[in-house]
């Protein structure tokens, strides 16, 4: 004990706190990770969460545990740097992500795209999915002229497509089946709402697109890529302990649809 509290000692001298900094968050982040692979979503992204305290762990355990050099310092100093800039990129996105066009829905609406999100392996939607298609349900049935869209195809690890599981959970719901259409062959959002484009009047319809909030910033951004001239964002509850894996998958993927070119 005594021997390891030297060494805290010696590394607080040399640049202990940002080693021990490094440790405190590289291990926040492997125990987040392991929270969200807990959540069984069907996605992988939780190991960006390991990826993340790889790069803080490894020098600031490195600077308690091996004698300070050039190299261990350089490597310290790089990994904060870098986790640094990264957290202050992601909150900054991330918290425009959270205000950016934000309006309030008009009642007119004509149709709703829902847009699809993982469906559990009984057929029942997770927890993202639900929260939007509760938002949907609260706008029909307020809107009784309005349709919805329902909008998913059927990844890998689901046993049915994303529309099929969505218009179910809307008629047991007691939204009636004709105000419902399917569109069962996108996968990505990109494809969601150019699939659904095809079955109205881009440049007529008025259009709610039904997502969780962290989503609503990505899907304005290409509809309006794509034509879709009159839309509006209707954001859905998201669970708060989930919102910042969800954000840090949100700065991702705008930055591959950017490169991309699909908004």
């Amino acid at each position: 004990m005594q021997q390891w509290t030297r060494k805290i000692k010696r590394t607080h001298q040399r640049g202990g706190s940002m080693a021990i900094a490094l440790i405190v968050f590289g291990a926040a982040c492997a125990l987040y990770g392991t929270t969200i692979m807990l959540v069984n979503s069907g996605s992988s992204f939780f190991l960006v969460w390991y990826v993340i305290a790889a790069v803080c762990l490894v020098p600031g355990i490195a600077s308690l545990l091996a004698p300070e050099n050039a190299a261990v310092r350089m490597a310290r100093i790089a990994a904060s740097a870098i986790t640094v800039v990264f957290v202050v990129a992601t909150v900054a996105l991330s918290t425009f992500i959270m205000t950016a066009d934000r309006t309030e829905t008009p009642d007119d609406l004509d149709y709703l795209l829902v847009l699809g999100a993982q469906v559990r392996a009984d057929g029942t939607p997770a927890e993202v999915l639900r929260h939007r298609l509760e938002t949907a349900r609260n706008y029909l049935a307020d809107h009784p002229e309005t349709k919805a869209i329902a909008c998913g195809g059927q990844g890998d690890n689901e046993p049915v497509s994303e529309a099929d599981c969505m218009a179910a959970w809307l008629v047991d719901a007691g939204i009636d089946s004709e105000r419902i259409i399917r569109e069962d062959r996108s996968t990505t959002t990109a494809e969601n709402l150019a699939f659904a484009s095809k079955l109205i009047d881009p440049a007529r319809d008025r259009v709610g697109i039904v997502t969780n909030n962290f989503h609503v910033y990505r899907a304005l951004q290409i509809a309006e890529h794509q034509g879709l001239e009159h839309t509006w964002g209707i954001p859905a509850y998201s669970t708060p302990w989930y919102l910042p894996n969800n954000l840090l998958r949100e700065c991702f993927a705008i930055l591959k649809n950017t490169l991309l070119g699909t908004m």
